[in-house]
């Protein structure tokens, strides 16, 4: 073989390794190139991100001041003008920490967990959390489900205990690690307290003590030993439902302190939230209201145990007994007034911090979505179609004298 071929075959190999060399460091400097125009394009997008929050930043702590001035009034007396600044300052924070959330949540939110991912739990309790909570149906979808005005009423019972045995029922099959369930629990369990064993309860009492007293027309005589508010039954079994409700409520704040924020997105990272107000305690300003429902129990209890000391040997089963644990329950539910203040969108969003969860159909908690809307109905068709109105239009001018010059 010529020496001319072998050395022609050497200089084609070793150009095409050169030429291999080239396009894979062509390969490694284009992906190079692309990591650094994604790594710049992150970077300024982080930069907007920023700028825009501190914008936001800046209108946002104009509205105290603007709602301060909108709400003035010269003839207002100046308790009351120092009362409503006050009342805007205190709760601002709270309301600023929202809204810089929410803001921050629309600029980063990260990847929402997959639905397959979140696991459920055993079908008798997912059948209860769906329909007691459902992910994707609104109010007034939930008021067309049967299983919900059921278990919307059974709390309302005042009698034989059917409103605490139902929320110590409610309480098992919950969720227990979120915390938003949790402080659900809190406020539905006294809100219910407030309807069923305060203002149901006293007219059921009412209605009692007119039986007893009253109906009886009697000056010397009535039978409310008997037949009056509370009486009739062994009290132990309402005293120790009166006890589990507090147990109950405090045992589910306990349980809030190491509960998660299922409800809440997660961030990339590239914007920032300080915790502001109360926002850093899990349940925000709850801790205060339930400080205030263990002053009003021990208060509704020295009720009841000054009444037993006023008893022969401190009989618990007297009659007099019976109606003054009767009107402790009435009147500790009618304390538990103040916790509808949390029970109103805003306010409980300001006032708790926690973000709403919800149960899909495998009973797995997780942020409520909005209903699908449902397919709207087929259009009916026009009575006369557009080729059809041309038709008689092209009739009638052919009909018309002249028409054809009609235009």
């Amino acid at each position: 073989e010529p020496p001319w071929r072998a050395a022609a075959a050497a200089a084609a190999g070793a150009a095409g390794q050169a030429a291999a060399k080239a396009k894979e460091l062509a390969h490694e400097q284009s992906q190079k190139a692309g990591d650094m125009m994604r790594h710049a394009r992150e970077l300024m997008l982080d930069w907007v991100k920023k700028k825009i929050q501190r914008q936001t930043e800046r209108v946002i702590d104009m509205l105290p001041g603007l709602a301060k001035n909108a709400l003035e009034d010269e003839d207002m007396p100046r308790w009351v003008s120092k009362s409503k600044d006050c009342v805007i300052d205190g709760m601002w924070p709270d309301a600023r920490q929202e809204i810089l959330w929410e803001m921050a949540v629309f600029l980063d939110r990260d990847g929402e967990k997959e639905i397959s991912e979140i696991k459920g739990c055993d079908c008798f309790r997912a059948f209860f959390r769906y329909h007691m909570f459902p992910y994707d149906k609104s109010f007034w979808a939930q008021i067309w489900d049967p299983w919900f005005i059921l278990f919307s009423l059974i709390p309302l019972i005042p009698i034989f205990g059917v409103n605490v045995g139902w929320f110590a029922f409610v309480f098992l099959i919950i969720d227990k690690s979120d915390a938003f369930q949790l402080v659900q629990f809190i406020l539905s369990f006294k809100g219910m307290a407030f309807l069923s064993q305060g203002i149901i309860k006293a007219m059921v009492g009412f209605a009692m003590y007119m039986s007893c007293v009253t109906a009886v027309a009697d000056a010397s005589e009535h039978n409310c030993e008997t037949h009056g508010p509370g009486s009739g039954g062994d009290v132990w079994p309402t005293t120790a439902a009166f006890l589990v409700q507090l147990c109950l409520v405090w045992l589910a704040f306990l349980l809030l302190r190491c509960s998660k924020d299922k409800g809440r997105s997660s961030l990339r990272g590239s914007i920032d939230v300080q915790d502001e107000g109360s926002s850093s305690v899990k349940g925000g300003y709850i801790v205060y209201f339930l400080w205030y429902d263990l002053f009003a129990f021990i208060i509704c209890l020295g009720i009841v145990g000054f009444t037993v000391s006023t008893r022969p040997k401190y009989d618990f089963n007297d009659w007099p007994v019976h109606h003054a644990v009767f009107g402790a329950q009435v009147l500790y539910g009618m304390l538990s007034m103040p916790f509808f203040l949390f029970t109103l969108p805003i306010l409980q969003r300001l006032l708790t911090h926690a973000l709403p969860t919800a149960y899909d159909r495998n009973g797995a908690c997780r942020k409520p979505v909005k209903p699908a809307k449902k397919a709207k109905a087929a259009q009916a068709a026009p009575a006369v179609s557009e080729d059809e109105v041309d038709d008689l239009f092209a009739q009638i001018k052919k009909a018309m004298p002249g028409g054809s010059l009609v235009p």
